[in-house]
């Protein structure tokens, strides 16, 4: 067969690229064709997205990729979730998107639970409450600028956002929808009654599409612009976890615990129901979509933010100290007995890490640890009996014995996380591919392309193209002493 050439725009919260797959009929070679920051704007009034420069970079991108003799065949957008942009009656951007961690809405949190309570939410949804929730932070915009209501004909979200200015179409993705805290988790469409009980207009969201839709060629005036011929734009996974799942090559799924690992970790199993009991609720869990229409049971915990810190705070201070030279330096610590709260908000926001972690560490009544080496494993440590503890969720949760951890996404090249994740939990860990996002991407567009037709044969792209690590559990004789201590400092302090 001819070679196929397909794009994936992967935005992340602090960067974003252009990659290309070239398919050989068997596996798929990737590569980064254009790379961008994406940061936040601090404006008067909040923090917002500049979406029209990341529109203008996610054009060079395409540019940069048209330059060799092989066509492209389709491109498509996955990006974090939540947020989200209005278009007025002309289907022009009414304002940049705001960001979510803009704090807009701790203002209307208390009227927002009095329309609707958490656990109602939840039941309706399969979203864990946040303050981060498309869905709350719409109820704010309204409260803001109720005007809103008269000026809006649409609401997209990002990856809707950008595949309408590279196509021309309006349209709302199931997966990225998922993430809302608006679509009703047994029927996969938006909630009547969520929108009318905050009292959100029902015609701004289209019923979403699943499992891959064409939606157009790409706009003729980019054509003429970047002066490339054109292709399909596709509304494929767009949400990058989902993404990222799509790209697992699971050995067995059943008794599968999948981690998508890279700034945040999302720990998760997928199933065909959701599951919106109480237990599941009172553990933090949440339900969001895949791409075939499943859900993925997951909870979203603290990644590499806290190393990614460490290593900003050392270079403040002069000291350039790179991510294989913090592994080494764990490595030797051989006699830990100390442990951190990962997802404790003190280590949320950014700065003096090192500061933040022997604080914890002393108010905790545990020994502070004084060299790098001794922080690194501090936290790495944390990480592997924090991923123990959401498996131990899932399991009671899903009554199914979770055997088997598969690691994906940019976490996973530091190994030292990867062999403790399989010696904390007891589980063998198979880690692969690191660019999970980009790859389920680009397997999105080509299941619905037709080029290929099923996830198994996905899995088995996925196999060819990208190794795979295996980890096995290494015997550790006082783990339930270490998992005891572990939740007793956890249980025991409140943020510094």
């Amino acid at each position: 067969m001819s070679l196929i050439k397909l794009l994936a725009i992967d935005l992340g919260a602090s960067s974003g690229r252009v990659m290309q797959a070239i398919y050989d009929g068997r596996s798929l070679q990737l590569s980064e064709v254009h790379r961008f920051k994406n940061e936040p704007v601090n404006l008067n009034d909040g923090l917002y997205w500049n979406l029209l420069h990341l529109f203008g970079e996610i054009k060079q991108g395409i540019k940069k990729a048209s330059k060799d003799s092989i066509p492209i065949r389709s491109i498509s957008v996955d990006t974090w979730g939540v947020d989200y942009a209005y278009l007025d009656q002309n289907g022009d951007l009414l304002y940049q998107p705001h960001c979510y961690r803009d704090n807009r809405m701790g203002r209307y949190e208390e009227s927002f639970y009095n329309a609707i309570s958490k656990k109602e939410l939840f039941q309706k949804t399969g979203v864990q409450p946040a303050t981060i929730n498309t869905v709350l932070q719409i109820y704010s915009d309204l409260q803001e600028k109720p005007q809103l209501k008269n000026i809006v004909q649409r609401v997209l979200f990002i990856p809707d956002l950008i595949n309408y200015l590279l196509s021309g179409v309006l349209s709302n993705e199931y997966t990225i929808a998922s993430t809302s805290g608006l679509l009703d988790i047994f029927t996969q469409d938006f909630s009547e009654e969520v929108f009318e009980r905050l009292d959100i207009p029902r015609k701004w969201f289209t019923t979403p599409t699943k499992n891959g839709a064409v939606l157009r060629q790409l706009s003729p005036r980019i054509t003429q612009q970047l002066k490339v011929d054109s292709f399909d734009v596709i509304a494929g996974a767009g949400h990058d976890t989902a993404a990222a799942v799509l790209a697992i090559p699971y050995e067995h799924e059943k008794g599968t615990v999948f981690i998508s690992c890279g700034t945040w970790s999302l720990v998760g199993t997928e199933s065909d129901e959701p599951v919106v009991t109480d237990e599941a609720f009172a553990s933090g869990l949440t339900n969001e979509g895949c791409f075939d229409g499943k859900y993925r049971l997951l909870q979203n915990t603290t990644g590499m933010w806290i190393i990614q810190e460490l290593q900003r705070d050392w270079r403040l201070q002069g000291e350039e100290v790179g991510f294989g030279e913090m592994v080494t330096l764990a490595e030797e610590v051989t006699d830990n007995q100390t442990w951190i709260h990962p997802n404790d908000p003190v280590f949320a926001s950014p700065g003096e890490m090192e500061t933040k972690i022997k604080e914890w560490c002393k108010v905790s009544g545990q020994k502070v640890p004084q060299t790098k080496g001794q922080i690194v494993r501090v936290v790495l440590e944390s990480l592997a009996l924090t991923y123990l503890e959401t498996i131990t969720q899932l399991e009671q949760l899903t009554k199914h014995e979770m055997t088997t951890v598969q690691m994906v996404g940019g976490g996973i090249q530091n190994k030292l996380l990867c062999q403790l994740t399989a010696d904390f939990t007891g589980r063998t860990v198979i880690t692969g591919p690191i660019e999970a996002s980009a790859l389920g991407n680009i397997l999105s567009q080509m299941l619905t392309l037709g080029v290929i037709s099923s996830r198994e044969e996905a899995q088995d792209i996925i196999k060819a193209s990208e190794p795979v690590t295996r980890y096995e559990s290494r015997v550790i004789e006082n783990l339930e002493e270490i998992r005891l201590n572990f939740n007793k400092v956890k249980r025991g302090i409140q943020s510094c």
